[in-house]
């Protein structure tokens, strides 16, 4: 950089460069003070030299540069240069510049205020203990010093100003990156909205498409089952016991074919239904709807269906529809999967939370399907020939309606005396505490 870039770095025209050198206010007298300083100092200007050089190599910062460029002699003719120059003068734009140009310098370098203000303190430290030494008049040496302090001052204006002013260019060109960031990422922000936009749209039409298709199927599916009922009652004639064989089969294909879109249009509405903040409310109904709805299913399989509910059951934060949703396929799952014996629901408070306990005498699960069977699709007989049937969406879809809930859903126990399914909810401790019906009362 040229000599006129460094003071226009700073922004000083002609004009702010004469009131820099104007600060020097230089009479005679303060120049022929300084000229005597030099006579008095220039036989022991190495001495001199040497004292500060050694000053300065005992601060970290300078040991440190000088290891990195390796120049401590040449510092110290440097040194030497300086302080000739510093004495003698002449005080001209040149010298303006070039004491410019070395702060710049030392800024580059590392070398910070404290530095500075430090080094220069010392300098006339040294000054003023060479004139003691040398007998000089404390009259005179005061109008010395002070002539001297006059340069050293601005020497010391000059290496701040570079300091500060490469630091605010540096906030400046930082805060001009962040803005440029920030632009950036209000774009990506905004780029991400729109996206999620578009994809929420598109999940609803395709929940929606999803929902409509699986209403569709189930329609004439309930006619055929319907029908294949008529049929086996011999409402067009007697049947025979191959024909009934065969009507039987096609009712239970008919009804493996309903559950698999029950599970369709469950994952549907899960998806469908943008859950808010889980509310306070009392799982009571849900209860009493899941617990008639298990009598019945284990009816038909020839199975008890037991409970065992608190009284009453405490008030839980979630949703109603979610609650329902996960229950149920717990109950189904369990008998489903249970050939003989009982199947049950227990409810209890468990500490900040209301645990729902679904529980069966079935076969239980095997090792190696345990940490699977909430994998979607995932099913534990996988084989043509499997007793049991379905899609594998019902625990996925349960721990995920139960999870959307800030709740748990685990296999808490397995073996081949049956299985233990555990559900917990957050217990609505600021919901009104009242005495909610039992669901079997």
């Amino acid at each position: 950089m040229s000599r006129r870039d460094w003071s226009a770095t700073l922004g000083l025209d002609a004009g702010a460069r004469r009131s820099r050198l104007g600060f020097l206010e230089l009479s005679a007298a303060d120049r022929k003070a300084l000229a005597d300083l030099a006579r008095v100092l220039e036989p022991r200007l190495e001495a001199l030299v040497d004292r500060w050089h050694r000053f300065l190599l005992r601060r970290p910062e300078t040991r440190e540069l000088m290891a990195r460029s390796g120049v401590r002699e040449h510092l110290r003719t440097v040194q030497t240069r300086y302080f000739r120059t510093l004495l003698a003068g002449p005080y001209d734009r040149r010298y303006f510049h070039e004491r410019l140009r070395i702060g710049f310098v030392h800024e580059r370098v590392g070398l910070e205020p404290p530095w500075y203000t430090g080094a220069y303190r010392k300098f006339l430290q040294l000054v003023a203990e060479v004139l003691r030494a040398e007998g000089v008049s404390g009259s005179e040496a005061v109008r010395w010093i002070e002539a001297l302090e006059k340069v050293v001052f601005l020497d010391l204006q000059l290496a701040l100003d570079a300091y500060f002013h490469t630091r605010n260019q540096a906030l400046v060109q930082a805060n001009e990156r962040l803005q440029a960031l920030a632009e950036r990422l209000e774009a990506q922000n905004r780029a991400l909205t729109e996206a999620f936009g578009r994809a929420q749209e598109a999940a609803r039409v395709k929940e929606a498409f999803l929902a409509q298709v699986s209403h569709e199927l189930r329609t004439p599916l309930n006619a055929i089952l319907g029908f294949a009922d008529l049929l086996s009652d011999g409402i067009d004639g007697p049947v025979t016991p191959e024909q009934r064989r065969t009507l039987a089969r096609i009712r239970s294909h008919g009804e493996r074919l309903v559950e698999m879109i029950d599970q369709m249009l469950d994952a549907a509405k899960l998806a469908a239904v943008a859950l808010g903040a889980p509310e306070a409310f009392d799982p009571g109904p849900v209860v009493a709807e899941v617990i008639r709805s298990g009598e019945d299913l284990a009816a038909g399989k020839g199975l008890e269906f037991q409970t065992d509910l608190a009284r009453p059951i405490p008030p839980v934060q979630g949703e109603p529809e979610g609650l329902r949703l996960a229950l149920g396929h717990l109950v189904e799952n369990a008998v489903k999967f249970t050939r003989e014996g009982r199947v049950g629901l227990r409810v209890r408070a468990h500490g900040d939370r209301v645990r729902f306990e679904v529980w069966d005498t079935g076969p239980g699960v095997p090792e190696e399907h345990r940490q699977r069977i909430f994998e979607p699709f995932h099913q534990v007989d996988s084989g043509d020939t499997r007793e049991v049937t379905g899609l594998g969406m019902g625990l996925p879809l349960a721990r995920r309606a139960v999870e959307r809930m800030g709740g748990t859903l685990e296999l808490a126990e397995t073996g081949p005396d049956g299985s233990v399914f555990a559900l917990e909810l957050p217990l609505a401790t600021a919901f009104p505490r009242v005495d909610f019906p039992n669901p079997r009362d």
